[in-house]
């Protein structure tokens, strides 16, 4: 019955973060961006291009190492994020994070997730305090993941091996950039580049798997949703904005609830003897 009772709380503030995050959306201002700066920022990358194993990042701990030791031997899940974000990076991390963890693998023996930061002025205070608000507990994730932040160069090189365009509102202090989700092989090459709309365990459970083996997979290079989130021509957010954070919370509440339900269904059933 504790875990019955843990999970229900988990149901509870999943639910409640969700709501948050809605709420600051159903809130926000008009865009200050203007419609060819938000075509600017998108998605051009590559199947196989190879990250910049020579730059220089500092996780959340603000313990640094070049990129190459961070890969490790596993393949990785790459998001990129600016750790002040109140869009969509958040809301992301967390529905990337339950389906790895609904996916069947095991964070640390079959795949680490990486999140990059976007923006070089944040901290190891902001990463930290995204890691603790954003990433899914469960499956040993907070220990098999890591908030990577680089210098200005640093950064700016591996957007570019990534195939990420972005603009910058510097009177909002937030970056347009595409809501996109990359797996990487062992090695570093970009084996798949996977839209933040269309996220389900079985997806990353293949890619992950091809990823092992250091097969590029199928490929698209039109991952449209921007996590700026603005129509340009309206300038209020798009319905895809509420589509992705409404649906992930539907989604991770259904399942969350049957979960609940079953542990209470088991825990009351007459034991043998």
């Amino acid at each position: 019955m504790a875990l019955v009772w843990r999970i229900a709380r988990y149901v509870i503030s999943t639910w409640a973060g969700v709501s948050v995050t809605l709420a600051i959306i159903a809130s926000g201002a008009h865009a200050t961006l203007d419609r060819s700066q938000l075509e600017h920022a998108g998605l051009a990358a590559y199947a196989g291009q190879q990250l910049p194993l020579q730059v220089t990042l500092t996780s959340e701990a603000n313990e640094t190492r070049q990129l190459k030791n961070w890969l490790g031997d596993v393949p990785t899940i790459w998001i990129s994020a600016d750790y002040t974000c109140t869009t969509l990076c958040g809301p992301l991390i967390s529905v990337v994070s339950n389906a790895l963890a609904d996916s069947g693998l095991r964070a640390g023996t079959d795949f680490r997730l990486i999140v990059f930061g976007l923006d070089p002025k944040d901290t190891a205070e902001d990463a930290l305090a995204m890691k603790a608000a954003q990433l899914s507990p469960r499956d040993d994730l907070p220990d098999q993941s890591v908030f990577l932040r680089g210098s200005s160069a640093d950064t700016s090189e591996l957007l570019t091996a990534l195939g990420i365009r972005t603009s910058y509102d510097a009177e909002r202090d937030q970056f347009a950039h595409p809501v996109a989700v990359f797996v990487v092989t062992p090695e570093g090459r970009i084996a798949r580049a996977l839209s933040g709309i269309a996220l389900d365990p079985e997806t990353f459970r293949g890619a992950l798997v091809d990823a092992g083996h250091g097969r590029v997979g199928g490929w698209s290079d039109r991952v449209r949703l921007l996590c700026y989130g603005f129509d340009p021509a309206t300038g209020i957010y798009t319905p895809a904005v509420w589509r992705v954070l409404a649906g992930a919370g539907v989604i991770t509440m259904i399942t969350l609830i049957a979960l609940v339900a079953l542990l209470i269904r088991r825990d009351a059933s007459p034991k043998p003897g």
